[in-house]
C-alpha cells in the first residue's frame, strides 16, 4: 500500500517538475524572441550618444564579463555593418583592458575584429577612408594599452597585406595612421620599408595632392629615420611648403636644421626653437617627445650636456665594442674560469650618414671583471637595438662563442646541353581566352571578394605591387610562376585585381598605380607567352 502511495506521489512530483520545466522553457522562447526584437531595434541606431550611455551602463552593471558582452556586442553590430558604432564599442574595449588583464578570449578576439573592420567595402568611398583610418588610430592608440602584446603580434603578422592595401589606397591620411601605427609599436625596420617604397615608387601620386600639414608629417616623420633628404629630393610639387609655409612645425625644420648645419646653439636660436615647438599642435606629445628627440638632445647639449657627460664618465662605463654570447654562458669565453657578471654601461646610437653620436642610452648588460669586456645575450642585444632606435650601434658575434666555419668547396658539375629559348607553362592542350580587364565602376556596395582577404597561388610566391619594381615581378613571373601555375591562372588573377579595383567607386583614380602596373605585367605576358592559334606542348 505505502509502495502505491509512494510512487504516485513520484509521479506527482515528477508531472510537477516536467510542467515547471516546460514552462521556464516557454519563459526562456519568449524572452529570447522579445531580446531579438529588440536588439534588432537597437542595431539599427545610428545615434552614437545614445550608445555611449547604453554601453557604460552595460559595463557597469556587468562588469565581471564587460569583455566577453563588448566583444559579442562589436561581433553584431558587424554583422549589421554598423561600422561606426562597432569602433565606439572597440573604444570601449580598449578602456576595459586598461583596469584588468585581457583574457585569452579577447586576445583571440581582437585580430578578428581588427580583420573585419580592415577589409570592409562600402559604396561611400570617404566613409569607407574615415572608418579605415580611425580603425588604425585605435590600432595606434592599443600600443600603450595591456593589448599591446596582441595587437603587436597581428601587426607584424599581416604587415605585407596591411602595407599593400594601406600603399594602394594612395590616401595621404591613411598611410599617415599605419606609420603612426608602426611608429607608436617601435616597429621601425617596417616603417622605413614603407616609407622606402612610398618615396621611390609612389611619391609623384602623392606630392600631388599632399596638403602642408600632411607634408609636415611625412617630413618629421623621415627625419626620424634620418630619410628627409630623400623626401625633400623627390618632392617636386611640395617642398616649396618649407620656404612659403607659416605652419610652426615646418618652420621648425628649416630653423633647426640651419642651426645645426651652423653649429649654432645661442640663447636666441634655442628660445625661438623651443617656442616653435610650442606652438605645434599636429603631433600628439607622445609623439613630439620621439619626432623631436634629435632636437631635444641639441638643446641639452648648451643647457645640461657638461653635467651629463661628466656624471656618465664617473659613474657608468661607456663602450662602443659589444660581444654577442650564446644565452647558457655564464663564464667568460676569453678568460674560461672568470665569471660573468651585470654592469651599467652607456652606448651611443649613430647614423650611416654623420660619425656623431645621435642618441646616449644607459642599460645593464654581462662584463668579465678579468678582462673588462662587455657581452650580450641575444635577448639583451634586441633590448639594446630597441632602446637606441631608430639609431644603430654594433653588436658582433663573439669569435670563441661563434667561430667561423669552414667554406665548403663543392664539385662542379658538367653543364648539361640544354636548348636555350623562351620558357614554356604547362597549361595543357587547351585554348583559353585571354581575359578583359574592362569593368564598370559599382555604384552600390562592391564585391566583398578581396586579394586583401584572400591569399591567391601567385601572391603566395612572391608576386606584387607592393615593394617591387617591375624587374623583379618579371623575374617573379618568370623563373617562379610560370614554372609552377599555368599561363591561364596567372592572367586571370592579375586581370581579376584589376577589374576589381576598377569596379570600385573611384576606383580608378584610387587604384591608379597599381592597376597601370598589373596592365604592364599582363600585355608583356601576352606578348612573350601567349599564342592563341596552336596547342601549347607539355614540357
Amino acid at each position: 500500500m505505502s509502495n502505491c502511495i509512494a510512487g504516485e506521489n513520484f509521479e506527482l512530483g515528477f508531472s510537477a517538475v516536467r510542467s515547471t520545466l516546460e514552462q521556464l522553457e516557454i519563459w526562456y522562447r519568449e524572452l529570447y524572441a522579445e531580446n531579438k526584437i529588440l536588439w534588432d531595434i537597437i542595431s539599427e541606431i545610428d545615434d552614437e550618444a545614445i550608445w555611449r550611455k547604453l554601453l557604460t551602463t552595460l559595463i557597469n552593471k556587468y562588469r565581471n564579463h564587460s569583455n566577453a558582452l563588448i566583444i559579442q556586442i562589436i561581433r553584431r553590430l558587424l554583422e549589421n555593418e554598423n561600422y561606426s558604432v562597432a569602433l565606439l564599442a572597440l573604444n570601449h574595449l580598449l578602456r576595459i583592458s586598461n583596469d584588468e588583464e585581457p583574457s585569452e578570449t579577447l586576445q583571440l578576439a581582437i585580430p578578428l575584429i581588427l580583420e573585419h573592420m580592415l577589409s570592409i567595402e562600402i559604396s561611400d568611398v570617404d566613409e569607407m577612408d574615415r572608418l579605415l583610418i580611425t580603425t588604425m588610430g585605435w590600432i595606434k592608440n592599443s600600443a600603450g594599452s595591456k593589448l599591446r602584446a596582441s595587437v603587436h603580434k597581428y601587426l607584424v603578422a599581416n604587415h605585407a597585406k596591411l602595407f599593400q592595401f594601406t600603399a594602394d589606397t594612395n590616401s595621404p591620411d591613411l598611410i599617415l595612421a599605419y606609420l603612426y601605427t608602426l611608429l607608436n609599436f617601435e616597429c621601425y625596420s617596417l616603417m622605413r620599408e614603407m616609407l622606402e617604397y612610398l618615396l621611390y615608387k609612389e611619391w609623384p601620386f602623392l606630392d600631388a595632392k599632399l596638403q602642408e600639414e600632411q607634408f609636415a608629417h611625412f617630413l618629421w616623420l623621415t627625419s626620424y629615420l634620418s630619410m628627409d633628404d630623400l623626401l625633400l629630393e623627390v618632392s617636386k610639387q611640395s617642398n616649396h611648403l618649407i620656404e612659403q609655409s607659416n605652419l610652426p612645425e615646418l618652420i621648425l625644420y628649416k630653423k633647426y636644421n640651419a642651426a645645426k648645419n651652423r653649429g649654432q646653439n645661442d640663447d636666441k636660436t634655442l628660445n625661438d626653437i623651443v617656442a616653435l615647438m610650442t606652438q605645434g599642435l599636429i603631433f600628439e606629445e607622445h609623439e613630439k617627445v620621439k619626432l623631436w628627440n634629435e632636437i631635444i638632445k641639441f638643446q641639452q647639449e648648451k643647457i645640461i650636456a657638461p653635467a651629463y657627460t661628466s656624471e656618465v664618465q664617473t659613474n657608468v662605463k661607456k663602450t662602443d665594442n659589444i660581444w654577442q654570447i650564446k644565452n647558457k654562458t655564464d663564464h667568460c669565453p676569453q678568460c674560461i674560469q672568470s665569471k660573468l657578471v651585470n654592469i651599467q654601461v652607456s652606448v651611443e646610437g649613430f647614423t650611416k650618414k654623420s660619425p656623431q653620436a645621435q642618441k646616449l642610452v644607459i642599460l645593464e648588460l654581462l662584463t668579465c671583471e678579468r678582462c673588462q669586456k662587455i657581452y650580450a645575450y641575444d635577448s639583451l642585444k634586441q633590448e639594446l637595438y630597441r632602446a637606441i632606435a631608430p639609431y644603430r650601434c654594433r653588436v658582433e658575434l663573439d669569435p670563441l662563442e661563434y667561430p667561423q666555419k669552414k667554406a665548403v668547396t663543392k664539385p662542379i658539375k658538367p653543364v648539361a646541353n640544354k636548348v636555350i629559348g623562351k620558357r614554356i607553362t604547362p597549361i595543357g592542350s587547351e585554348y583559353f581566352k585571354w581575359p578583359s580587364t574592362e569593368a564598370k565602376e559599382s555604384q552600390g556596395q562592391t564585391n566583398k571578394e578581396s586579394n586583401y582577404r584572400d591569399e591567391s597561388s601567385l601572391h603566395r610566391l612572391g608576386y606584387r605591387i607592393t615593394g617591387l619594381n617591375r624587374t623583379q615581378r618579371w623575374n617573379i613571373l618568370v623563373n617562379k610562376a610560370i614554372p609552377q601555375i599555368t599561363l591561364k591562372e596567372i592572367a586571370y588573377t592579375i586581370a581579376h585585381n584589376i577589374r576589381l579595383r576598377k569596379a570600385q567607386p573611384g576606383g580608378q583614380t584610387k587604384f591608379s598605380y597599381a592597376i597601370g602596373e598589373w596592365e604592364h605585367d599582363l600585355k608583356q605576358l601576352k606578348a612573350e607567352y601567349y599564342k592563341s592559334n596552336f596547342t601549347w606542348p607539355h614540357y
